[in-house]
């Protein structure tokens, strides 16, 4: 069987559980990599939609500004860079209901589904269930853009949770082609595919409708590094400091605004999951392989190779083995290590050897 054969209809699992399982493979390095886009960055990672909402939301609060817009683009460059280097059919034609290809990604990404509702001076396309109105309108448009074989300028409204509205209006500016984002960190280029941390992943999964499922009743979603990388460069040339929150978290980054970013998603990520009610017991320093794999890797965030502790009050040294994101990685780990203590820590990272380390301990010197 080719590697993309299981787009085709003929080959295509007719069971909507199977179409996501067979897609999404989980790795012995805590990622998740899609089958589909061997040739470009496969990493992807899984979030509720909620959670997602809520890190988003986050964000912007400790940045001080809007960030949908970015977000959107970001998605639009995205799918564009997707749909111009895979070997898959793209969408072609103005009539939606035909992109069959597409409808498919779209499912099992978990990101809702889409129909057009009016292709006169201007289009307009609704997004039922929508995971995500910025992701869900940019990656809509890039779809658009490529079976139309056109610019399109873009706007999305949204009354209700459940319908998103997207407006096109043809557009003859000149952009250039998305060229391919490369992680700044170190990365893990070991790693096999973990059948029993698959099982276990997916063990839940409820398709509830097309483009919505569901692991333990949350809605998940799942987003490509790619998309990230992509949104983290639109925010870039914006930031100049950060307005709430923490801002002690240090990274091995000489690029300032890229620092301020990091920090602000890493706390953003740090408080959702924080008040989220986490119960995590550690008694000795191995138990982060498991807390990792509980909270990291079964979402594809990355995955814990060693830990060693590094003061007699919780401190801890984590290399891991893969990582979806430092700063949502290490945001969560954060989390993970102040419910364990009870008390505020911080955060260091640092790229040595090869590897992603996390560096957390008390916030504060504890006397012995």
């Amino acid at each position: 069987m080719g590697l993309f054969d299981f787009l085709k209809r003929d080959r295509l699992p007719s069971d909507p559980v199977d179409r996501i399982k067979h897609r999404w493979e989980n790795h012995s390095n805590g990622l998740i990599n899609d089958k589909k886009c061997a040739s470009i960055d496969s990493s992807a990672a899984k979030f509720s939609t909620i959670g997602f909402e809520t890190w988003f939301l986050g964000l912007e609060q400790r940045l001080g500004q809007s960030l949908g817009r970015r977000l959107a683009h970001a998605a639009l460059e995205h799918q564009e860079y997707f749909l111009n280097n895979l070997d898959v059919k793209s969408p072609s034609g103005r009539s939606p209901d035909s992109w069959f290809e597409n409808t498919i990604d779209w499912q099992t990404r978990g990101l809702g589904r889409y129909r057009k509702l009016e292709d006169r001076d201007e289009v307009r396309l609704l997004v039922e269930h929508p995971a995500s109105a910025p992701i869900c309108s940019g990656l809509l448009t890039a779809a658009w853009e490529k079976a139309t074989s056109s610019r399109h300028r873009f706007v999305w409204s949204q009354n209700t949770q459940d319908g998103l509205i997207v407006t096109l209006n043809l557009d003859d500016k000149e952009l250039p082609i998305p060229s391919k984002q490369k992680p700044i960190w170190p990365i893990s280029e070991v790693s096999y595919g973990d059948s029993d941390l698959s099982e276990e992943t997916w063990e839940d999964l409820r398709v509830e409708s097309k483009g919505i499922w569901s692991i333990m009743n949350e809605r998940k979603m799942i987003l490509h590094r790619d998309l990230m990388l992509r949104f983290e460069e639109f925010c870039l040339p914006y930031i100049s400091k950060i307005e709430s929150g923490r801002q002690d978290l240090v990274w091995p980054l000489e690029d300032n605004q890229r620092s301020l970013w990091w920090t602000a998603a890493a706390d953003s990520m740090r408080k959702s999951q924080f008040d989220s009610g986490l119960h995590i017991l550690v008694s000795t320093p191995e138990d982060w392989v498991g807390i990792a794999r509980r909270h990291l890797a079964m979402n594809g965030l990355g995955g814990v190779q060693s830990a060693e502790a590094t003061d007699s009050h919780g401190g801890v040294e984590i290399v891991l083995s893969g990582v979806f994101h430092p700063a949502l990685s290490g945001g969560i780990l954060l989390a993970c290590w102040e419910r364990a203590h009870g008390r505020r820590g911080k955060l260091k990272c640092s790229f040595n050897s090869g590897a992603v380390h996390i560096f957390l301990s008390s916030s504060v010197d504890i006397a012995n």
